[in-house]
């Protein structure tokens, strides 16, 4: 994987299969779903697994102690539909630890911020428990059509709400649905009948309250000194620094100083530049071409990169590689200034940091996808029936030509299809407009230096009739764009597809962003949409293929809605 080839090719045009040549096993265009043997096997952490079967025999223990202390010997007794209730409840603040970051190797290391993730935890996990009773005890409070209507005003007022409190409001939303999960599996358990234990809840009280203390206890024993001081060696995970800038010192020295479960094994440099001096003494490993050798050779588990001088490419290639074999890579909000600015950034060790990580089971995060596109375009489509015939109408009143505009668009992969749209513009006029453009804009050829709030978008478009202007203002006109997420084309959230003359001046690395499939809506359409410039869109939508989950879509399906109606960067 001969990196430094690829540097010394700054102003030169290279295709594809050139590129995937100098970079021999790293894939291009394959995504992130290439896992080695060596991956699947370093999956498993006995540091995470040990701390979870702790946390999980101290919250059933004292729930236990709790119903025996309250005189409950239901567990005794040989029911076993009872002791399960248990089970359930005790399992529920287990349940919001991974919101919190409390398995994390980056995290819970640092005293303050572990308890203060725990205190958390247990506060979601209280809330969880008072609408479990309140629902056990007030049965009568789902019933009749004043609930109905009462549930339909909280919910609309919780999503105006959640708009500018959305993290308090994701965190309240997840404890509501454990909560929901836990009363689903015990009313499964025990139909007929209210649990012994949520009849006397003072027990729930009393287990809960000592399942937090042994909880406390353990971890600040187990975490900070048997994993930390006792059995360090065993459990510190290997990291190398691309990079011999300062940034690198001072990585290096926050993990020495923090003494932090990582060891940095060493540094990866090119010939150009000088390694990390006698300050900081790391050996130096190798350059980018021998990053594979390094990874098997130090069983590297995460990488650091600080060279603000790497060329886009040879990242990309890099991070294609590194998301292959498992490993995440981490960055200084520098190197990316487009993410720090439009996003919320992670956290290594207590330092701001960008996190690329590894896509595990893409396989079936790819088929959850597709059953969530289909379970929403389907209903979505249905509904907006009426409403796309009164447009179609509108359309065919206000000027001549077809109601939609059927363009050739790049998908997945660089494979062409039809997208569907509303037609905005005149059926007489051509595209010579928006190609002479976007091809300035791609090949950087547009100065803005100095010009605030620059659209980087044709404004004023000779072209757009006066309705497609309105619709062009609410992205209406992408709405036919549910038919192709249907035929399976696009999906609800992804990079925006291109136009083939778009892609022909793509440069490799931006040609990155078409190794999955394209959606209606994306990160950079909510986190700037054409408030930003072409590389920093290609960036955003990077950031989005390397990190996305169900999570991510759903946040920024959410997202969409206000950005619509706010008309951010629609013209």
């Amino acid at each position: 994987m001969d990196f430094e080839k690829i540097q010394l090719k700054d102003k030169e045009e290279m295709s594809s299969e050139n590129l995937e040549n100098l970079l021999g096993s790293v894939p291009i265009f394959k995504g992130s779903g290439i896992i080695s043997n060596r991956t699947i096997s370093s999956r498993f952490s006995p540091f995470r697994f040990l701390l979870f079967v702790l946390d999980l025999a101290a919250a059933i223990v004292s729930f236990s102690l709790a119903a025996w202390a309250n005189g409950l010997g239901f567990f005794m007794a040989g029911d076993l539909r009872q002791y399960m209730v248990l089970v359930i409840l005790a399992l529920i603040p287990i349940g919001f630890y991974p919101t919190f970051q409390l398995f994390s190797y980056h995290q819970i290391f640092l005293r303050r911020s572990h308890l203060k993730n725990l205190g958390k935890a247990f506060c979601l996990t209280i809330l969880a428990y008072i609408l479990i009773l309140a629902i056990y005890h007030n049965a009568l409070v789902l019933e009749g059509k004043t609930a109905l209507l009462g549930v339909f005003v909280v919910a609309v007022a919780v999503l105006v709400i959640s708009r500018f409190l959305w993290n308090h409001i994701l965190n309240i939303v997840r404890s509501v649905g454990v909560a929901f999960i836990a009363i689903g599996l015990i009313a499964w358990l025990i139909p007929d009948e209210q649990p012994l234990i949520i009849a006397d809840w003072s027990a729930i009280i009393f287990g809960f309250f000592l399942a937090a203390c042994v909880v406390f206890l353990k971890r600040i024993f187990i975490v900070q000194v048997v994993f930390n001081r006792w059995m360090r060696r065993y459990f510190r995970e290997q990291v190398i620094v691309i990079g011999s800038d300062e940034e690198a010192k001072k990585i290096t020295s926050h993990i020495i100083r923090e003494n932090a479960p990582f060891y940095v094994n060493g540094i990866i440099c090119g010939q150009e530049t000088g390694c990390l001096d006698s300050i900081i003494p790391k050996e130096r490993l190798g350059e980018l071409k021998d990053l594979p050798r390094v990874i098997e050779e130090n069983e590297i588990a995460e990488i650091i990169v600080t060279d603000e001088k790497i060329n886009p490419r040879v990242l990309i290639s890099l991070l294609d590689y590194c998301t292959s074999e498992g490993i995440t890579v981490w960055f200084p909000p520098k190197i990316l200034p487009i993410i720090e600015v439009k996003l919320y950034i992670d956290n290594f060790c207590g330092i701001p940091m960008i996190r690329l990580c590894s896509q595990k089971n893409i396989w079936l995060f790819n088929k959850i996808k597709h059953v969530i596109d289909a379970l929403i375009s389907l209903p979505v489509f249905i509904l907006f029936i009426p409403f796309l015939i009164i447009m179609a109408a509108i359309i065919k009143l206000n000027s001549k030509g077809p109601v939609f505009y059927k363009a050739k668009a790049i998908g997945k992969n660089g494979k062409e299809f039809t997208m569907f749209k509303f037609r905005s513009m005149r059926v007489t006029e051509g595209n010579g407009i928006h190609k002479d453009y976007v091809t300035k804009l791609i090949k950087g050829e547009i100065d803005y230096e100095g010009k605030k709030d620059q659209v980087f978008k044709i404004i004023e478009d000779p072209r757009i009739t006066s309705v497609g202007r309105l619709i062009r203002k609410f992205s209406i006109d992408e709405l036919p764009q549910i038919m192709n997420v249907l035929k399976g084309d696009m999906s609800l959230v992804g990079p925006r597809p291109c136009l083939p003359y778009e892609y022909e001046v793509y440069k490799d690395w931006h040609k990155k962003r078409m190794s999955v499939r394209p959606g209606v809506t994306g990160l950079w359409q909510v986190a700037g949409r054409s408030a930003v410039t072409f590389e920093d869109m290609v960036l955003l939508d990077l950031y989005y293929i390397y990190n996305r989950s169900i999570m991510m879509d759903m946040s920024i399906i959410y997202e969409t809605v206000f950005t619509v109606l706010g008309k951010r960067g629609a013209h």
